[in-house]
């Protein structure tokens, strides 16, 4: 199970997106969360109007009640939301979930087999429809787990669903020892037409710590997003 996110390798290039099913609109969704559009898009009115912060946790559930122990928490915050909430404390902007339109498994093993399963497969999962165009902004913060060697597979479906053509990208991810596991040169390789700048790779064991948080601040001003 350390596999789901010990990862090592390069990523190869991306499959083909026929598990998808995409709305006339170019989001990936299910039909019956077509109407969802609000439950997933926090817009609080910070500074950073043309910035977006979006990500993918296990933790992003349909179910609002269930709690999840597939994904590392902090305190009542996965560790990718951890990651998110310190970004936009420091840039603002819009922030939405990456919720997929069939829950994963709330318990941890049940959870990676099926992320393994959907790796081996090329697999494509649907997601919710996020409410927004993301390629509308300018700056788009992406946020993920790196799971069995790579990216989770919706991201797969996130990518192959959007073009972010003249978009500057900003990377970030969890892991458990991998860092990003090449998966930034893969979103340059599926977006070839965007700005991807370096992102940053917060290991699960430091989520949580004040020094992680000073890291993250310290990469987020070396990015020179004014």
């Amino acid at each position: 199970m350390a596999g789901m996110l010990l990862a090592t390798v390069f990523l190869s290039a991306c499959g083909s997106s026929e598990n998808a099913e995409v709305s006339s609109s170019g989001t990936t969704v299910s039909a019956a969360d077509q109407a969802d559009e609000d439950s997933v898009t926090k817009n609080d009115g910070s500074d950073g109007g043309d910035t977006l912060i979006i990500y993918f946790s296990a933790n992003n559930l349909n179910d609002v009640d269930a709690v999840s122990s597939s994904t590392p928490m902090v305190g009542e915050e996965s560790a990718v939301e951890w990651m998110v909430n310190i970004i936009h404390d420091e840039v603002g902007g819009n922030l939405v979930q990456i919720v997929p339109s069939e829950d994963y498994p709330l318990e941890y093993d049940a959870s990676a087999d099926l992320a393994k399963t959907e790796a081996d497969s090329e697999a494509r999962p649907a997601f919710n429809n996020l409410g927004i165009d993301p390629t509308s902004y300018s700056r788009v913060f992406i946020g993920y787990p790196i799971w069995w060697y790579r990216m989770p597979m919706i991201m797969e479906t996130f990518f192959d669903t959007y073009d972010f053509d003249g978009v500057t990208i900003i990377p970030f991810n969890t892991h458990l020892g991998s860092r990003n596991c090449g998966t930034y040169d893969m979103i340059r390789d599926r977006e070839p037409g965007a700005t991807v700048l370096e992102g940053i790779p917060i290991s699960g064991s430091d989520v949580g710590k004040d020094s992680s948080k000073e890291d993250i601040i310290k990469w987020l001003n070396g990015l020179d997003l004014d």
